[in-house]
C-alpha cells in the first residue's frame, strides 16, 4: 500500500494503519503539522507537542558528518524529530518504523523533501524488503526495543547484529540510551520507560550502565566505537562530550528537564556532578549515551554545543576538532539564515584586533573553511579560572584587585575609541530607551561579551577567545562592565555580601538599567523564539525537593497498604490526599488492586484522635466491613492513639472487592495531650474495674445501711 503526501511516498502493508490503535496525541501532533505548528514560536502546555516537534530534538544527531554522497537508514524513525537533521545533507534518506500514524506524520512534516522515503510496519521485514546497505545507519531506539522482536538471553546482541548487516563496509552505526546509573535517576528523576522512581538503579526498564553496553558491542563483534554524553539527557540535548573532550566543573547546572511529569529533587545536581568531574567518574554517571560504531573519522568533533535557542540569524553550534594534532574550535550555522553570523565573525577578528593590539590584548585568530568559522584553541588560564581560585581560598581582597585590573584592561583597550555616548537606532533597537540620568562613553564597535570567560592569558599575551556578540553599535562602557561581574556573580552566593558592583563604579541606579538593557538585548536575540527554558515553565510537572517533603504538613493524606499475598510493604502502598467537609468528615474512595486480601490504613503520622464512621467493600453493592486498630477506644469519641504509627487493618475483605468506600474523621493531637488523655482514660477504667469489683459492692452495701 502507498500513499503519496508532497513528493514523499510512504509505504507499508495493506491494512495495517486498521489494525494499528491510533493514540489521541498522534491526531493532535499531525494536525499540528499540518497547520505548520512552530516550536520555537508555539508553546502548546504540552509534553507529547514538545516532545515530537521541538527542533531541538535533532540536536542529538544533527552534527553528525553525513555527506551529499551518503545513503543513510532511520530506523525507528517515529514522527521525525531527527530526521530533518539528515535531509539537508544526506543524497537519500530511508525512514522505517513500527507505526503507520507516526510515519504520517513524518511524511507531512517533510513533504517536500525529494530525497526521503518513508515505510511502516514490522521494522525488520521491511529492511528485508528493501535488501539494501547504507552510509549510515540511524537507531537510537533500538537497544531499548530489543525484546519486542528477539527472544532469549541476549535480545540486545541479536539486534546489533542484524542491523550491522544493513550498514556497508566503512560505514557508521549510531545508537543511542538511557544511563541505568545517570545521575538524574539518583537524584529522583523518574525511570524514562517505566515512569517510576528508582526503578532504573534497582535494574527494571530499558536502561543500560556503560560497562552493560561495552559487553553488548563487543559480544555482537561491533568492532571501533566511540561513545558521547549529551547533555542534560537525549531528548533536548545542548552539549555532547566524549572521551576525549569530557565537561569541567561548573559547567553542568541545566538538570531539571522533568518536562514529563514530576520529579524528586533529591540533591544539588550541580554539585554532585562537580564532584563526579574531579574524580574522573563523569561518564559513568552521565544521564545518556550516543554511541557511534565504525573506523573513527577525523571530521567527528571531540565535543559539540549548540546555541540554536535563539533567533534563526544567531543559530549555532560550536565544535571542537581534531585538525594536524592541535584542536580547532569551529563556529557551524545551524540554520541557512546564520551563515550570515558566522561570516561575520572573520570581519570581526580583523576589526578587534586592530582596536585591540595597541594595549596587548589580541582577538582569537579566526579562518573561514567551507562556511564555518574556524579558531585556534588557545591554552592558558582564563580570568574566570583565575577569579575562582582566589574565591577558593576565601581571598576576597585578592579577587577584588583583580576585578580593578579588570577594569582598567578594558578602559586601557578601549580607551583611544571612547567617545561621548549618542544612542543610536540600532541601539534603541538592541537595548531599548533606557533614561540615563549621567553622561557616558563608549567605543562605536564593541564585543558584548568582554567577560572573565573570554579572557585568556597565555604565554603569547592576553586574549579575546569568543566573540560572536560583536556590533557596530556603542555602548556605555560601564555597560560592559556590568555584565562581565554581573555574569561572574550569578550562581556564586558567597560573592553577594562583598558589594562587587559598587568597587567596580557600578551605582544600583546603574545596575537597574543595565538589567533593562540586558532584558531587552536577550529578548532581541530570541526575535520571539520560545526557549527550551520558557517551555518547561509551561510544560514541566512538579519538582519535589527532599527538605519541602521533610517540611510538609502531612495531616492532610492517609497512606494505604494493599497486601496481595506478600504482606504490607511500602512499594504496594500509595498516599490519598484528603479534603475534609464542612462537618470535618473524610469521604475516600479506596480502589484495591486485583488480588488483595488484606486492607490498612494509617489515617495520621502521630498522636490523633479518629472516628471510623463507615467502612464498606463494593462487591455488587455495599457491605460492611470489620477492622482492628493499635489505639484505645473512647467508645462514642473514636480511638485514641499515642503512637507514631497510627493504624487501621481491615480483616473481612470478600474476594474480588476492588473498591473501599470509608468515611472518617482525624483529630491530630499535641503528644503531651494525647498521653494525658490515655493516662486519664486509665483512670477512669481502673475505676471502673474497681467500681464493678465484689468487695467494692459490698462496700456499698455497708455503707449504705449504715446511712452513709
Amino acid at each position: 500500500m502507498q500513499e503519496k503526501t508532497g513528493n514523499v511516498i510512504l509505504t507499508y502493508e495493506d491494512g495495517a494503519d486498521r489494525l494499528e490503535q491510533i493514540p489521541s496525541e498522534d491526531r493532535q501532533i499531525h494536525s499540528l503539522v499540518k497547520e505548520g505548528y512552530d516550536c520555537r514560536r508555539g508553546c502548546e502546555q504540552s509534553w507529547p507537542v514538545l516532545y515530537h516537534l521541538s527542533h531541538l530534538r535533532a540536536n542529538l544527531t544533527e552534527w553528525l558528518p553525513v555527506g551529499k554522497e551518503d545513503t543513510l537508514l532511520e530506523f525507528g524513525s517515529d514522527s521525525g524529530q531527527l530526521t530533518g537533521g539528515f535531509l539537508k545533507k544526506a543524497g537519500h534518506v530511508v525512514c522505517v518504523d513500527k507505526s503507520v500514524s507516526r510515519s504520517r506524520i513524518l511524511s507531512e512534516r517533510y513533504r517536500d523533501a525529494e530525497n526521503l522515503e518513508v515505510h511502516a510496519g514490522d521494522p525488520w521485514k521491511c529492511l528485508e524488503d528493501l535488501g539494501r546497505r547504507y552510509d549510515w545507519v540511524i537507531a537510537c531506539g533500538l537497544l531499548a526495543e530489543a525484546e519486542r522482536y528477539f527472544d532469549g538471553d541476549a535480545p540486545e546482541q541479536q539486534a546489533l547484529q542484524k542491523i550491522l548487516s544493513y550498514v556497508k563496509p566503512g560505514g557508521h552505526l549510531v545508537l543511542a540510551a538511557d544511563n541505568r546509573f545517570g545521575l538524574k535517576y539518583w537524584a529522583g528523576a523518574a525511570e524514562p520507560h517505566t515512569g517510576r522512581y528508582f526503578d532504573s538503579l534497582e535494574g527494571a526498564g530499558h536502561t543500560f550502565s556503560r560497562n552493560r553496553l561495552e559487553q553488548i558491542l563487543e559480544a555482537a563483534g561491533c568492532g571501533p566505537y566511540r561513545f558521547y554524553y549529551p547533555y542534560p539527557e537525549r531528548w533536548f540535548p545542548m552539549s555532547l562530550y566524549s572521551d576525549r573532550w569530557l565537561p569541567k566543573t561548573g559547567e553542568l547546572n541545566q538538570n531539571l528537564r522533568n518536562f514529563e511529569g514530576e520529579r524528586l529533587v533529591l540533591f544539588e545536581e550541580e554539585k554532585v556532578y562537580d564532584q563526579l568531574i574531579a574524580d574522573g567518574r563523569f561518564p559513568d554517571f552521565s544521564n545518556a549515551f550516543l554511541i557511534i560504531v565504525g573506523e573513527d573519522r577525523r571530521d567527528l568533533p571531540d565535543y559539540v554545543k549548540y546555541s540554536n535557542d535563539r533567533a534563526e540569524r544567531f543559530m549555532i553550534r560550536t565544535e571542537i576538532v581534531q585538525d594536524h594534532g592541535s584542536s580547532l574550535v569551529c563556529k557551524v550555522p545551524a540554520h541557512p539564515e546564520a551563515a550570515e553570523h558566522v561570516r561575520e565573525m572573520k570581519r570581526w577578528e580583523q576589526e578587534l584586533e586592530q582596536l585591540y593590539q595597541k594595549n596587548g590584548v589580541h582577538a582569537n585568530r579566526c579562518e573561514l573553511r567551507g562556511g564555518k568559522a574556524c579558531f585556534e584553541f588557545l591554552r592558558g588560564k582564563t580570568l574566570e579560572e583565575e577569579l575562582d581560585i582566589l574565591r577558593a581560598r576565601k581571598d576576597y581582597a585578592g579577587l577584588q584587585t583583580e576585578l580593578q585590573e579588570y577594569k582598567k584592561l578594558l578602559t586601557d583597550t578601549l580607551g583611544p575609541e571612547l567617545k561621548p555616548f549618542a544612542r543610536s537606532d540600532l541601539f534603541v533597537e538592541m537595548f531599548g530607551n533606557p533614561e540615563f540620568t549621567k553622561a557616558y562613553r563608549g567605543a562605536p564597535v564593541n564585543n558584548l561579551d568582554w567577560i572573565f570567560g573570554n579572557l585568556m592569558k597565555t604565554a603569547d599575551g592576553i586574549w579575546i577567545i569568543d566573540y560572536e556578540w560583536t556590533f557596530p553599535v556603542q555602548v556605555p562602557i560601564e555597560y560592559l562592565i556590568w555584565r562581565a561581574v554581573s555574569l561572574y556573580q550569578y550562581g556564586r552566593n558567597d560573592l553577594a555580601s562583598l558589594g562587587l558592583m559598587t568597587q567596580t563604579g557600578i551605582s544600583p541606579e546603574e545596575e537597574r538599567q543595565f538589567e533593562e538593557m540586558e532584558h531587552h538585548f536577550q529578548r532581541w536575540l530570541l526575535d520571539g523564539t520560545v526557549t527550551i527554558g520558557e517551555q518547561y515553565l509551561a510544560t514541566a510537572g512538579r519538582t519535589l525537593r527532599l527538605e519541602t517533603l521533610l517540611r510538609t504538613d502531612r495531616s492532610n493524606r492517609i497512606q494505604v497498604y494493599a497486601d496481595t499475598g506478600k504482606g504490607f510493604s511500602e512499594e504496594d502502598s500509595m498516599w490519598i490526599l484528603t479534603q475534609p467537609d464542612k462537618q470535618g468528615v473524610i469521604h475516600l474512595e479506596i480502589p484495591l488492586p486485583q488480588g488483595t486480601k488484606a486492607l490498612r490504613l494509617d489515617p495520621a503520622e502521630g498522636c490523633s484522635l479518629v472516628k471510623v464512621r463507615r467502612l464498606a467493600g463494593e462487591l455488587g453493592g455495599s457491605y460492611e466491613l470489620e477492622y482492628i486498630h493499635n489505639g484505645r477506644e473512647l467508645e462514642a469519641q473514636g480511638i485514641l492513639y499515642t503512637t507514631d504509627d497510627p493504624q487501621i487493618t481491615v480483616t473481612n475483605l470478600v474476594e474480588g472487592t476492588r473498591l473501599i468506600h470509608a468515611e472518617l474523621s482525624v483529630e491530630h493531637m499535641n503528644p503531651d495531650t494525647a498521653y494525658a488523655c490515655m493516662n486519664l482514660l486509665n483512670r477512669v477504667r481502673a475505676a471502673e474495674r474497681i467500681s464493678q469489683s465484689g468487695p467494692y459492692r459490698i462496700l456499698k452495701k455497708i455503707k449504705r445501711a449504715l446511712g452513709r
